[in-house]
């Protein structure tokens, strides 16, 4: 008989109260010794909890070892050794006596080689289950006790250090308590504290910058007022009197309180500064490719900022605020400037309508769906049977299927109004006209300080931005990324009608013409308030 050892132990207490490594070890090969089998390996999980089964590394290796056929019989010292949790004791032991694995239990007397053996497993697993819960039922009255009695239960917070036990004062307590004086003189922010914060090296005890949340969670925390918070998962959130020492004065923290409170109802930001932004949701910061939100100062004045900047404070990005009018003209003054060839458009346009009419196409789809519904119900109230339904809606449906195979999209005629018409376009149209466009055609609009530096746009427009290149610049200069000349015959060397065709049909996903994947092209700035322009 080829036999395994596992052994397990999770916490001091049960090293002291005989359940050590070398212990449970010694028991084992006793055990094999006596029993005449050969002890192949002993794994090991050492300061591991039974609750689970992961992170147990020796359990992991037990389990890939009777998978490959090398031990017969598992055996521990006592049936919590391999897990606390019934369900993962039946688990284990399933999946091992699939593999002709049995599992012995040397103090339970257990050897699941027996139907009374796996019978005791199961009590037992219960009865393991049930004092794990009493555990942790213990553990939530002892902290609540600790709570009660003024002690900290849970992680240290920023602030304090704990030394022999106790809560004391680090040498960041200054810092956290001119928080406190900062916020309570009703002339700083949240986002402003988080900028002080930085620049005063106040950092989270993980160190990473404090955002303005966070700033909000230490404004909140009784602890620093020298209460203890104690919170149960299921239970309300109960305060009591700490005996560590507090940083802030109970007077500065109530007022603290009364701040955040108040300016947590104040009357909401003004509807007019709603959708007043092209870009948004498409601009993206060139220094750390976060995306730039809105901001505003007044009604008037309108800014775009890194969003690192607004969650975290001005030293998480060096991208500044600005005015969205600079950054939008910039991209007024390229779509102004497109142009295609005029013999594309015509003959796109032409080659587009010689389709049927997309507006009566798609009615008579829709009647002839409602034909197929009025059909549908009459097989299923029982006033047609099986034969005659199918012989009225097998044409139906081979129309309503042609129809939506040759049926193009209204948005590609859009597309080509759009591209022809952008200079009056964009100057005539109001902002969310302008968002609308911004959306439709562009996947991503990179701008460094105050300058665009880069375009992307939709893998579907991208075609149109290519002719654009070859009539503006002659197919030398681009300011987008596209694919290179020559990667598609089709797609960048459309002499006449038929290609321009095709390269609306691959706009529109017929799949007659595949179009390659916009490809990154690494620009340079040309100069202030100007896209630059890149050799392709």
């Amino acid at each position: 008989m080829r036999a395994a050892g596992y052994i397990r132990v999770s916490t001091e207490e049960q090293a002291r109260e005989g359940y050590s490594l070398a212990a449970q070890e010694n028991a084992i090969r006793s055990y094999c010794a006596a029993m005449g089998w050969g002890l192949v390996e002993v794994y090991s999980d050492a300061g591991r909890s039974g609750g689970s089964t992961k992170g147990r590394e020796g359990l992991a290796q037990l389990l890939a070892a009777s998978t490959a056929g090398l031990i017969d019989r598992v055996i521990f010292s006592k049936l919590d050794r391999l897990a606390r949790r019934l369900r993962d004791l039946l688990e284990i032991s399933d999946r091992l006596e699939t593999l002709g694995v049995g599992i012995v239990s040397i103090q339970e007397a257990i050897d699941t080689g027996s139907a009374t053996g796996r019978m005791l497993r199961n009590m037992i697993g219960t009865v393991a289950e049930f004092e794990r819960e009493l555990i942790r039922e213990r553990i939530v009255i002892g902290m609540g006790q600790k709570a009660r009695q003024g002690e900290v239960v849970g992680p240290v917070s920023l602030g304090y250090r704990r030394e022999d036990g106790k809560l004391l004062p680090d040498a960041s307590a200054p810092r956290v308590l001119r928080l406190f004086e900062l916020y309570g003189g009703g002339e700083y922010s949240l986002r402003r504290l988080a900028d002080w914060a930085a620049g005063a090296g106040l950092t989270s005890t993980e160190g990473n910058h404090l955002d303005r949340l966070s700033v909000r969670k230490i404004l909140l925390n009784p602890v620093y007022v020298g209460d203890v918070i104690y919170h149960p998962r299921g239970a309300d959130r109960a305060v009591f009197p700490g005996s560590h020492p507090p940083i802030v004065t109970r007077q500065l923290f109530e007022l603290v309180q009364e701040q955040l409170s108040r300016r947590r109802y104040a009357k909401p930001a003004a509807t007019w500064g709603r959708e007043a932004y092209p870009l948004t949701g498409v601009a993206i910061c060139g220094h750390c490719g976060n995306a730039l939100t809105g901001s505003r100062a007044g009604r008037r004045l309108r800014y775009l900022r890194c969003s690192s900047t607004a969650r975290r404070g001005r030293s998480a990005c060096r991208q500044p605020m600005v005015a969205a009018e600079l950054v939008e003209e910039q991209i007024g003054a390229y779509v102004e400037g497109m142009r295609l060839p005029l013999e594309y458009v015509q003959a796109i346009i032409a080659e587009l309508r010689e389709l049927e009419d997309l507006a009566d196409h798609r009615e008579e789809r829709a009647r002839l769906q409602t034909r197929l519904d009025r059909w549908r119900r009459l097989y299923v109230a029982g006033d047609v049977d099986e034969q005659q339904y199918k012989a009225e809606t097998a044409p139906l449906r081979q129309r309503v299927q042609a129809m939506a195979a040759s049926e193009q999209p209204l948005d590609v005629e859009r597309a080509m109004y759009y591209i022809r018409n952008t200079g009056r376009l964009w100057r005539e149209s109001d902002r969310a006209t302008q968002r609308d466009f911004v959306m439709r055609v562009f996947e991503r609009i990179v701008v460094d300080g105050a300058q665009v530096t880069e375009l992307t746009p939709k893998p579907d427009y991208a075609p149109l931005f290519a002719i654009d290149r070859k009539e503006r610049f002659a197919g030398q200069m681009c300011v987008v990324w596209l694919p290179e000349p020559g990667e598609n015959p089709n797609f960048l060397g459309a002499k006449h009608c038929r290609h321009a065709s095709l390269i609306l049909q691959a706009l529109q996903g017929s799949g007659r013409v595949r179009v390659p994947r916009p490809r990154r092209v690494l620009s340079t700035t040309t100069g202030p308030g100007q896209i630059s322009q890149t050799k392709a």
